[in-house]
Formats: C-alpha cells, sequence, structure tokens
C-alpha cells in the first residue's frame, strides 16, 4: 500500500470529534493563506470556498458526512439555515454533480497550487483530502483529483496507456467474438504493450484464432470496482517476433509448454472501433 493510501485510511478512520478539530483548524490556516496570495480577504475566502466546493464534485454526490462538514458554506450561499435535502439540490442547482460543468473551476484551481510555495500546497491538499474523507470513504474519483492537485497534468493520458494500466489492474479480461451468429466469449491475461498497441494473445490451433481470422470483429470487457472497460475493434494479426520473446521472458513456463507441444501464439491489437469506461448507473466516459 501507498503512503497516499495509508495516509487515506487513517483519515477514513479517524473519529468525528478528532476530525472536526483537524478540519477547522486547517481550514483557518488555509485561508489565512490564500488571503495572504490575494488583493484582499474576500478574494482568499472565494478560492478556499471553490477548493472545497470542487473537491466535493469530484465524485459528483454530496453525502450527508460532506454536508455536515461544510453547512456554513451551504447556508452562506442559500442565506437560511439548510436541510441536507435542501444542500443537496443546491450542490446540484450550481452544477457540481456535473464534473464537466464545474471543469473551468478546477482548472483554475490546479493553476493556482502551481504558484504556492510547497508547505501551503500541502496544507490545501491535506484540506482536501479531509472532506474526501469524511464521510469514511475516499473513492477512487476523489483520489484521482486529489492526485491532480499534488501533481497537476500538464498533458492528457494516453488512452493506450489508460487502457493497459486499467488492465492490469483487473488481472483478467473477456475477449468476445462470433462463431457464425453465435458469441464466443473466453477470459484472457496476457497483454503486452508495444510500440503504442496493446497486443493479445491466442493459441493459433484454438477456435478463437479461427473465429477472429474468419470475423476479425471482436470486443475486450474488464471489470474494476463498480466500472468496467468496453473495447471494441478489427484484430489486426502481426508477425513480429518480439512479443514472443517477451512472453519467454514474463511466462517462461507457458513459452515451454507451447514449444514443447509445438504449438503457437497469434499476437494481434485492436483496431479502429471505441473504448469507454461505463459505471453502474450507466454514466459513460469515452476514451476514443
Amino acid at each position: 500500500m501507498s503512503k497516499f493510501d495509508d495516509l487515506c485510511k487513517q483519515l477514513e478512520e479517524m473519529d468525528p470529534e478528532t476530525f472536526t478539530q483537524i478540519f477547522n483548524e486547517k481550514s483557518v490556516q488555509v485561508i489565512a493563506e490564500l488571503t495572504a496570495l490575494t488583493a484582499n480577504g474576500k478574494d482568499g475566502l472565494t478560492a478556499y470556498i471553490q477548493f472545497i466546493l470542487a473537491t466535493i464534485a469530484a465524485d459528483g454526490k454530496l453525502s450527508e458526512g460532506e454536508f455536515v462538514l461544510i453547512k456554513p458554506l451551504f447556508d452562506r450561499m442559500a442565506d437560511k439555515d439548510l436541510t441536507y435535502a435542501e444542500g443537496v439540490k443546491v450542490f446540484e442547482e450550481i452544477g457540481l454533480n456535473d464534473a464537466d460543468s464545474y471543469k473551468d473551476v478546477i482548472d483554475t484551481m490546479v493553476d493556482v497550487i502551481g504558484l504556492v510555495s510547497e508547505d501551503v500546497k500541502d496544507d490545501i491538499v491535506f484540506l482536501c483530502l479531509l472532506v474526501c474523507a469524511v464521510d469514511g470513504e475516499v473513492s477512487e474519483k476523489e483520489k484521482d483529483w486529489i492526485k491532480q492537485l499534488i501533481e497537476p497534468l500538464t498533458i492528457e493520458i494516453d488512452a493506450i496507456d489508460f487502457i493497459d494500466e486499467y488492465l492490469t489492474k483487473a488481472q483478467s479480461f473477456t475477449l468476445a467474438t462470433t462463431c457464425g451468429d453465435q458469441p464466443r466469449m473466453r477470459v484472457l491475461g496476457l497483454k503486452i504493450k508495444l510500440d503504442g498497441k496493446l497486443l493479445f494473445a491466442v493459441g493459433t490451433f484454438k477456435d478463437v484464432y479461427k473465429q477472429l481470422q474468419a470475423n476479425p470483429k471482436c470486443e475486450i470487457l474488464a471489470s474494476v470496482g463498480p466500472e468496467f472497460l468496453r473495447w471494441d475493434g478489427k484484430a489486426v494479426f502481426t508477425d513480429d517476433v518480439r512479443p514472443m520473446a517477451i512472453v519467454e521472458n514474463m511466462m517462461p513456463d507457458l513459452a515451454k509448454m507451447y514449444k514443447e507441444m509445438g504449438w503457437k501464439l497469434g499476437f494481434f491489437y485492436l483496431e479502429g472501433g471505441t473504448a469507454e469506461i461505463v459505471n453502474v448507473n450507466n454514466e459513460k466516459k469515452k476514451l476514443f
């Protein structure tokens, strides 16, 4: 487990009284630090509020714990004492349940992070992490948001790199083909990233190889937690000898068995098609 994950776990398990005390103390400190960077105190407080609200918006949900923690902010915006249900309504009305609509604010925050000293940056990131941990769990989306603050992204992550990492986390994945008009699926685990492509392998003596030769249209499906990756395209086989050398190093027992049996692996990559991440709410993030 990484130091970051250890910190998340410690905050998730912290008792409520200590948590609230640390949050309040850190809030006062961060507001003072942001105020020192602006022309007037109002701008510093505004920056603090934007950091808090954008952090809550990271997963598109306002939990009851988050609402209780920052209720004074919501009461101030609405100019009245709000209930949790009313807070959720305000949350949705200002677009915090839609990360795309709040993207400009988030981009500005990342820019601000890049201007402050490392100590101030650490204080801001820790405060945002407290907000994420208040309901007892820092979700993957919230972790991604915090990591973006820790090391702001200047370029888009390559889709193939993302898929490669996703399949590594999934450990195994399903390859779907067709046999005539009948769908066929099997579980794979071998993948090799080479020259910007992800290569997969199937035995050339197997039905799956024959199916891909007859109809190269196929689909990869993998799952990590409540999300899954869906990637379709056409299988393009390659005669490159390097993938087999990599397999011999990665999986010597498999390579030895194939050699002794006189079998061969057929390596292919997907061309064309689309890839997307879908969650249990059918919310989709298109990769390409």
